[in-house]
């Protein structure tokens, strides 16, 4: 059975979505899944060749049969350089769509074309698009960062990170940072229901047979979540989640969009970044300095739905420098 994919140009209006036939078969699909899972299992970590040539190579395949095809009708909707969302489902969620190109030729893989977003579903995107835009009120920002967690290694860049975020937003924002000590479960949540923008660095810890008991490592604990989805929260925007796995949902159902991203956008963050596998610990402090240099607009204004942009800017800023496998794993989400 061949796979397809349906497209939506919004930009069109009420234009009815255009559908696009795909050469390939739900079982390629899973088959492909399944060897890049293994092959970035601890692709934030490795640096074997072999692994690095395989990934491509999925990579070349994801454009060949899925998202060749399709760039070659929004090429004929929507002008160079725009903004694209994906909601994938089923086996299509835990491959990188965003990072698809032949490899080849200069010019010519999608972030030549494109600014890659994701949304767990079409409601949910739609609901944080049609928000009223904040009013005057300048945005409180809070850093959250847990380099010694109860549970997992120590992770020794985070408090540099912290540091690296601190000297770029709190000239501009009202700023606060919990870290070590202060990032307990308790109140990494009372600074979720407190502040509209948060960075979020530590562990994650995915649980892909119970997806809702996934968490982030603090100090004294997991923070679950079943925890991040009660607060009632104050006008969220913006939540960069600098841990692992964080879009990695359940096992046998990886469509269904319970994952610590998700949980995070459900709980009315307009805007995320999450990662698809292991993070290198070095590499993520790099990216976050690149991102949050790319996020201010051109009146000096941060914006959340810069963050699609920021990211992609920063990953160009760093190609050169960073392996790709450890240079794609973070996904923007939302608007």
């Amino acid at each position: 059975m061949q796979a397809g994919i349906a497209v939506t140009p919004w930009i069109l209006g009420a234009e009815d979505p255009v559908h696009v036939p795909l050469d390939i078969t739900h079982a390629d699909v899973s088959d492909l899944s399944t060897e890049f899972q293994s092959l970035t299992a601890d692709a934030g970590f490795s640096s074997d060749g072999l692994e690095v040539y395989k990934i491509v190579g999925i990579l070349r395949k994801l454009w060949e049969h899925i998202v060749g095809p399709i760039v070659k009708v929004l090429r004929k909707l929507i002008p160079r350089g725009s903004r694209i969302w994906w909601c994938p489902t089923a086996d299509f969620t835990l491959l990188p769509l965003h990072a698809a190109g032949p490899y080849a030729q200069k010019g010519h893989n999608l972030s030549h074309f494109y600014v890659s977003s994701y949304t767990s579903t079409l409601a949910v995107l739609i609901r944080a698009r049609q928000q009223v835009p904040r009013d005057a009120c300048i945005p409180h920002f809070v850093a959250i960062g847990q380099g010694s967690p109860d549970e997992g290694t120590e992770l020794p860049r985070v408090a540099a990170e912290l540091g690296d975020v601190a000297n770029r937003v709190a000239p501009t924002l009202p700023f606060t940072s919990l870290a070590d000590s202060r990032a307990t479960v308790q109140q990494a949540l009372d600074a979720l229901s407190q502040h509209q923008w948060v960075h979020l660095a530590c562990h994650g810890m995915p649980n892909r047979e119970k997806p809702f008991e996934s968490s982030f490592a603090m100090r004294d604990g997991p923070l679950m979540i079943t925890d991040i989805i009660r607060p009632q929260l104050k006008k969220p925007e913006f939540a960069f989640l600098s841990a692992c796995h964080t879009t990695v949902g359940h096992a046998s159902s990886p469509d269904e969009a319970i994952h610590l991203a998700a949980a995070i956008q459900f709980s009315g963050f307009r805007s995320v970044i999450g990662s698809m596998w292991s993070v290198d610990d070095e590499v993520a402090g790099q990216l976050v300095s690149a991102f949050y240099d790319h996020m201010l607009d051109g009146s000096g204004v941060y914006d959340c739905t810069r963050a699609a942009v920021a990211l992609h800017e920063a990953v160009k800023k760093l190609r050169k420098k960073i392996p790709l496998e450890r240079l794609i794993v973070f996904i923007h989400i939302g608007v």
